[in-house]
């Protein structure tokens, strides 16, 4: 695989830019051509698709939201809105994309998986209602877990 994408969805959470920025990072570092979807699954429909650098990701760790911006889609939910969203993906030539978002994300995700896409997701939500797991972005750096000192930017992402 050598072209995949980034793409935020839903809410956005504490931690997302984070997480994009080491996806970038990483896969870059592995030989990848990274690109940003900007706009969530509606803007994966529009073809609001940019190849990132380490440069575009340089310094926004602390910024809040989410760089890529986030949106909820209502014609992703058709099947003839993820068929567009499919052959956005297919034009650009990615074969891959890693989705950071909550519930909602995930399902898109699924749907794009049953269309032949590979997903990876992260789980970014501040309703700590994702299955599997007690923390993810958003929800468990607050002190929760071992104090206030632990933040989002000081995780470690590896892709592989």
């Amino acid at each position: 695989m050598r072209k995949i994408a980034v793409l935020t969805s839903g809410g956005d959470s504490p931690g997302m830019n984070v997480a994009i920025r080491a996806v970038v990072r990483e896969g870059i570092r592995l030989g990848c051509e990274v690109f940003g979807i900007y706009g969530g699954y509606e803007g994966l429909i529009e073809g609001r698709i940019k190849r990132l650098s380490e440069r575009d990701v340089g310094g926004i760790i602390h910024r809040g939201g989410t760089m890529l911006q986030t949106s909820r889609s209502e014609r992703f939910r058709t099947e003839e809105g993820r068929a567009q969203a499919v052959r956005q993906l297919q034009a650009s030539g990615i074969e891959g994309i890693v989705v950071i978002g909550g519930n909602g994300s995930f399902e898109g995700a699924k749907k794009l998986e049953a269309e032949g896409v590979a997903t990876v997701c992260i789980p970014g939500t501040i309703d700590n209602d994702m299955p599997g797991t007690e923390m993810t972005l958003g929800f468990g750096y607050g002190g929760q877990y071992g104090g206030g000192s632990r933040g989002p930017d000081s995780g470690h992402l590896v892709l592989s």
